[in-house]
């Protein structure tokens, strides 16, 4: 029952934004400044995305009130942190991409943005292993499984509903 009553409001949320806002397409998004977007739109289904994933993972990890006082604000951080390097990492694919496509780009030039895009692959690494060294030490081991394997589920269903709406907005396929 209570997976029915998530499932129904993470579809009418995608069903709000028309599926468009955690659509992850092909290849990283272009810059901000190249892509038309409401963020006024794209905060709030943000913000209601992290609330369902809150609510569901103090549900699924049994959390007490103070291990969620401790854990959500860490978590905040660390994602924050993350989505910088993401974010840097979207313009160095974008860079990269022009440079190609023009063939104008020196050799240096191409190695130099390579470098900054490994770099920055492993900061997010580094990232990811600190925040979790840091819930390692809010949370007993058993909640720790928990959390992985709650991450996990719940990224496949977000991108479940995502890649359903798609189709449904795309229409039956034509022979």
């Amino acid at each position: 029952m209570k997976k029915g009553w998530i499932i129904l409001a993470l579809t009418i949320l995608l069903g709000l934004s028309g599926g468009k806002i955690l659509a992850q397409p092909a290849e990283p998004f272009p810059p901000a400044e190249d892509r038309p977007i409401n963020r006024e739109r794209a905060q709030e289904l943000k913000k209601r995305v992290e609330l369902i994933w809150m609510w569901r993972l103090t549900e699924e990890l049994e959390l007490t009130e103070e291990e969620g006082a401790k854990l959500f604000p860490l978590l905040r951080k660390y994602e924050e942190k993350k989505r910088k390097l993401r974010d840097e990492r979207r313009k160095l694919f974008w860079k990269l991409k022009r440079m190609v496509e023009k063939s104008e780009a020196t050799e240096e030039a191409l190695k130099e943005t390579i470098k900054a895009l490994e770099e920055n692959d492993k900061e997010l690494q580094k990232v990811r292993i600190d925040g979790f060294n840091e819930i390692k030490k809010i949370l007993p081991v058993k909640k720790q499984a928990k959390y992985i394997i709650f991450q996990e589920h719940f990224r496949r269903e977000i991108h479940g509903l995502i890649e359903r709406a798609k189709r449904k907005k795309m229409g039956p396929k034509r022979p």
